[in-house]
Formats: C-alpha cells, sequence, structure tokens
C-alpha cells in the first residue's frame, strides 16, 4: 500500500518532491483550481468536515442525520490503519 501510495501521490502527483512542504502545498492548490475550474459551481460543493451534516445534506438535497457527523479519521487513526506512520 505504502508502494502504492508513494507511487501516486508522491511521484505523480507531487514530481518526486512530496517532503517539500512549499511544493507540496502549492501543487495542492494548483490541482484545487483545476478542479474548480472544470465542474461547474452547482455540481461542486467546497466542504469543511468541521460544518458538519447541514451544508453536504443541503447540497445533496437530503434530510439531516439524527446521528452526530462523524469525527474519525484523525492524523493518529490514519497511520493505525496504514499500520505505522514511515519512518
Amino acid at each position: 500500500m505504502s508502494d502504492a501510495i508513494d507511487a501516486i501521490v508522491g511521484t505523480q502527483t507531487f514530481a518526486g518532491r512530496f517532503a517539500d512542504k512549499d511544493h507540496a502545498i502549492a501543487t495542492y492548490h494548483e490541482r484545487e483550481a483545476e478542479v474548480r475550474a472544470g465542474i461547474a459551481p452547482e455540481r461542486l460543493l467546497v466542504f469543511d468536515v468541521a460544518q458538519g451534516w447541514e451544508p453536504l445534506c443541503a447540497f445533496l438535497d437530503v434530510p439531516v442525520p439524527d446521528t452526530p457527523f462523524p469525527r474519525t479519521n484523525n492524523r493518529d487513526d490514519f497511520w493505525v490503519k496504514l499500520g505505522g506512520e514511515p519512518a
């Protein structure tokens, strides 16, 4: 899994410069701009999970669930699922 992530994210997306924070952030913002430009605004939800259910459900035109919005997959959870943070 780690090799696939490195190939797709590290090499293809970030040109092997994933550890270069400034380059990674600039690449992320470039891709975000490409996505925003390529999708009609009424079909694109720019969503921060901290907003909870309301904007997501409104966008999907579905009722807000009675259950709390899930608050999982933080940084620690992510690395546990992948078997540990790389050294």
